[in-house]
């Protein structure tokens, strides 16, 4: 029994051993003579290459570093693929070539890096290898009879030998991940992301922020300095040249010139979260005008103050919408804005507003001014009484104040524009005025069909165009109970009128700028409007 123990004992700990990974001893002798691989007399050449290649594998950061003299020599190999990268005190340049291997009929495996400039650096370009450790390989130059150490070293030895060009390539590549760099423009910034493994290079502007891409390379001129040549890039077209002289470099900046005109530049660092956001010079000033509280505003007469304009600004296509109101007609401009000068939003093609030209809007610290708007007009924000008639609030606070705190508008005709005229007259009412109000009350709109039907008009998302205070109607928010409760019966009834108010987003604003001012409904997207004249304050 205890011979049976000894002998499991012995069969184990063989396995064990058999099972232990060659690198763990970074001493242990590889080659020659530790058979790796079982019978090496089968394909003896073969199983030789194998282990001298085990050897040769090295981690990302780790690579071989062959001295002579005051020279130094790294090489980083791709095994899998036959390949090395390569560069020297000698030579900074990264290189990449393959390498070969062969048994000599000393049964010695030769490595020979053909192509190289090993030659010119060291006397040898192959290496007759005479043992070959995880951390070290004693080797004899074929062509010299030298004697050579090769000594894993880290990466960052071979990394840290660097070409002019390579000194600038690695500082492109040291944005954080995402980001890239900029070019600051006369109202316009360029900006470049490097792809230095591929050599490519993807730019885009504020003003054309799709990607548009290109290839890039780098060399030295004859003065000894690099240049960066840049190929189908949008900074081409902003700045009508393609190569960049590299004047002088730090951590964050690469100040350089045109080649061709001359113009120094400076590229400094542009964040990921900068990238994602790139925003045109007017997108920044539209921006700013919804800070400012001013994305959409009301043009008044400044003689009895009744409205005369309404604009709000869209940011997506940088366009102001102006609506304007007199003799029960409707007229609309849509001007795109562009950024001509510093703070201001030029149209255009000028917008006439009642007998006054307006071109262009200046943004200021605090608020806007419309160029062109005279003394006969003012430019104001778009405001309304309470039914306390002295209370002010913005409409978009305005329409969403509970009930009992607007006044109602009734008891005389609406005014209103054609195509909802014809249902308007159907429905009933009291001395030729039909029962069609607004109730701020029950914040709602009151129509009469078989019964009085309180639409409901107050929720979410009442104002759906960014900065701006349009206006959206709940068209969720139903009925108020105790009266109508089918609203199908006022969509069957009154179906365009229905339409207008729920269906589409509105323009709100009094008359003029006293509490008893009537109170306009304009579409967004139409000439339909609704006009109650009169406000009671019961």
């Amino acid at each position: 029994m205890k011979l049976l123990k000894n002998f499991i004992f012995i069969a184990l700990m063989g396995t064990m051993m058999g099972a232990c990974d060659w690198y763990s001893d970074p001493l242990e002798l590889v080659y020659p003579g530790t058979d790796l691989s079982g019978n090496k007399e089968d394909n003896k050449e073969s199983e030789l290459i194998k282990d001298v290649e085990q050897v040769l594998t090295t981690s990302s950061d780790e690579v071989w570093k062959i001295t002579k003299e005051d020279i130094a020599v790294y090489l980083f190999f791709n095994v899998e693929e036959g390949k090395y990268q390569m560069k020297s005190t000698v030579n900074p340049r990264l290189v990449s070539y393959e390498y070969k291997m062969a048994v000599n009929e000393d049964e010695q495996v030769e490595i020979s890096f053909v192509g190289s400039d090993l030659k010119s650096v060291l006397g040898d370009e192959t290496f007759v290898i005479s043992s070959a450790k995880v951390s070290s390989i004693t080797c004899k130059g074929k062509e010299s009879n030298s004697e050579y150490m090769w000594k894993r070293a880290p990466r960052k030895e071979m990394d840290a030998i660097m070409t002019e060009e390579e000194k600038i390539d690695y500082l492109l590549a040291s944005v954080e991940e995402g980001g890239g760099w900029k070019i600051s423009l006369s109202g316009n910034t360029c900006y470049f992301i490097f792809d230095t493994e591929q050599k490519t290079v993807i730019t885009k502007s504020e003003r054309a922020p799709q990607n548009v891409s290109g290839t890039y390379s780098l060399s030295q001129n004859s003065e000894g300095q690099v240049e960066l040549t840049l190929v189908q890039s949008h900074f081409e077209e902003l700045a009508q040249e393609n190569v960049l002289v590299i004047m002088s470099t730090d951590e964050n900046t690469i100040t350089c010139k045109g080649k061709s005109n001359g113009i120094s530049y400076t590229m400094t660092k542009a964040s990921k979260a900068e990238l994602d956001n790139i925003k045109s010079p007017e997108v920044r000033l539209i921006e700013k005008m919804f800070e400012l509280g001013w994305g959409s505003g009301v043009i008044r007469s400044a003689y009895n103050g009744d409205f005369v304009a309404y604009y709000y600004v869209t940011k997506n296509d940088h366009t102001v919408h102006f609506l304007s109101y007199a003799n029960q007609k409707v007229s609309r401009v849509n001007a795109v804005l562009t950024v001509t000068e510093e703070g201001v939003l030029s149209f255009q093609s000028p917008v006439g507003v009642g007998n006054e030209s307006l071109q262009a809007i200046k943004v200021g610290d605090e608020a806007v001014e419309l160029t062109g708007l005279g003394a006969s007009n003012k430019l104001t924000a778009n405001v309304s009484y309470g039914k306390d008639k002295t209370s002010l609030y913005k409409m978009a606070d305005w329409i969403k104040l509970p009930g009992g705190s607007q006044p109602q508008f009734k008891n005389v005709r609406c005014v209103m524009s054609s195509n909802l005229q014809d249902e308007y007259n159907k429905i009933p009412g009291f001395d030729n005025v039909p029962i069609f109000e607004w109730n701020g009350d029950w914040s709602s709109i009151v129509i009469y069909v078989d019964n009085y039907y309180f639409m409901l008009y107050q929720g979410g998302n009442m104002t759906p165009v960014e900065g701006t205070d349009i206006i959206r109607f709940n068209k969720d928010a139903g009925l108020a109970a105790g009266y109508g409760s089918d609203i199908n019966v006022v969509k069957s009834y009154c179906p365009n009128i229905y339409t207008f108010l729920f269906d589409e987003d509105h323009i709100i604003v009094r008359s003029n700028d006293t509490p008893e001012a009537g109170l306009y409904v304009f579409s967004i997207v139409s000439d339909t409007f609704i006009y109650w004249p009169q406000p009671v304050f019961q």
